[in-house]
């Protein structure tokens, strides 16, 4: 159901993904229950499991949204040659961080330290995908980079460095010095 486009099935996964970033503010994502869920979201079992398989699910899903939106944005970007890659790359880090930092409080709980790891490697398989499919459409990746491997690196490293910084205190780095210090750790070739 998630490829789903009819308008109810719209609102009803909007529901429940805006019910989980509501429940995870108070509640361990791993202690979720799909009946307290639906009933947040003002929704039947029924129609929980017509668009995900478990609370787990739902999540992966409320997070790799994201994924979907900033890596179509930078392969439009890229493909268009309409900015340099270094500012591809900055807008796409910026939107993934100004996300996170928006909702630091349940992406905390979500990805810092303590998080469930089968959420946060379905997590990163998720943003592996995403990045896989970018890096195989772009012109100035050198032939011998091979683009799971250099996906299955950018997504450990961005996700772990979001982690980490999730674990500090608020306003030891602030979201623009983050994407700044990403940008850096970015292979050469990615930025021409």
């Amino acid at each position: 159901m998630i490829d789903n486009k009819d308008p109810r099935a719209v609102r009803t996964r909007e529901k429940l993904i805006c019910a989980f970033h509501e429940a995870v503010l108070d509640f361990d994502p791993s202690k979720m229950s799909v009946s307290a869920l639906a009933r947040a979201a003002g929704v039947n079992r029924t129609s929980f499991y017509s668009h995900f398989s478990s609370p787990e699910d739902l999540a992966i899903h409320a997070l790799s949204e994201l994924f979907d939106v900033v890596g179509n944005a930078d392969i439009v970007m890229r493909s268009r040659h309409s900015v340099p890659g270094t500012e591809a790359s900055r807008r796409a880090l910026r939107d993934i961080v100004g996300f996170v930092d928006e909702r630091r409080a349940s992406y905390a709980r979500l990805l810092g330290p303590g998080a469930a790891p089968q959420l946060v490697q379905a997590v990163t398989e998720a943003f592996t995908e995403r990045t896989v499919e970018a890096l195989a459409r772009m012109d100035a990746r050198p032939a011998d980079a091979d683009p799971v491997i250099t996906a299955q690196f950018l997504a450990g490293g961005v996700l772990g460095v979001i982690s980490g910084w999730l674990a500090g205190p608020p306003g030891q780095c602030t979201p623009d010095e983050l994407v700044e210090a990403l940008i850096q750790c970015l292979p050469g070739w990615l930025n021409d």
